[in-house]
């Protein structure tokens, strides 16, 4: 694997915003923004946070668009790398919530953010590691990798630190070595069940229901409604089945 150049903070606000103040200073492609612990990480929709105990391998990874294939969105391209590495590392079966979580037995052990600043792509991951407890706020259920483990009878204290390269190692085959969507369909929730999905703003509370079908090649969900027409969604949330 090329190696990193890696940008270590024991505390910080955000680690996208880090990589954006990186980018500013002149640092490029394959540059990777960590920290042990974040005060204001945040998620997809605006207002969400990303809840972290100090228990989490935290980074954003700087990305030339240039060097990001696949035709799909790179948000989807880190979450099955993702997958790649916990099925390669640990023998597991995830799954990809589309658009940008990652989940174990239905319970969500990862989020993704992906954004832009000048050229760059950044990539950001939140994967939850040794955490024992949640927050019942949570919208959905949680688990930690060392959770999981421990469950199956391999009880970890997992090291964020041991367990970066082997996550960016397997960006890096993606970059080099472009899965097709199919990859990212295969290991997609509730494919072929029923859902809703809140569509773009959630503010606006515009929702559709109807059955997950796959993903179109450019990472559009497509749903099929009880009127029988594939619709396919590129901004929104699966929530709850109707």
């Amino acid at each position: 694997m090329t190696d990193p150049v890696i940008l270590h903070k024991a505390q910080t606000d955000s680690t996208m915003e880090d990589a954006r103040s990186a980018i500013a200073r002149g640092a490029g492609h394959w540059t990777v923004c960590v920290a042990d612990s974040q005060r204001a990480g945040r998620g997809r929709v605006p207002g969400r946070i990303w809840e972290d105990s100090g228990e989490s391998l935290l980074f954003t990874l700087i990305l030339d668009p240039g060097r990001v294939a696949g035709g799909y969105p790179p948000t989807q391209m880190v979450a099955l790398a993702l997958c790649r590495y916990l099925e390669s590392r640990y023998s597991l079966r995830p799954s990809i919530k589309w658009p940008n979580d990652v989940l174990i037995e239905g319970r969500k052990i990862a989020g993704i953010l992906v954004e832009t600043e000048e050229r760059y792509f950044l990539a950001g991951m939140g994967l939850n590691l040794n955490q024992k407890t949640f927050p019942d706020s949570l919208r959905r259920p949680a688990a930690s990798l060392g959770t999981v483990l421990e469950e199956e009878g391999r009880p970890a204290v997992l090291d964020p630190h041991h367990e970066l390269l082997p996550v960016l190692e397997q960006i890096e085959h993606l970059l080099d070595e472009p899965a097709g969507i199919d990859e990212v369909e295969k290991r997609l929730e509730s494919l072929g069940g029923e859902v809703t999905v809140r569509l773009g703003d959630p503010s606006k509370n515009e929702t559709l229901c109807g059955i997950v079908t796959g993903l179109q090649g450019d990472g559009a969900l497509l749903i099929r409604t009880s009127e029988g027409a594939i619709h396919p969604i590129y901004s929104g949330e699966m929530t709850e089945k109707p």
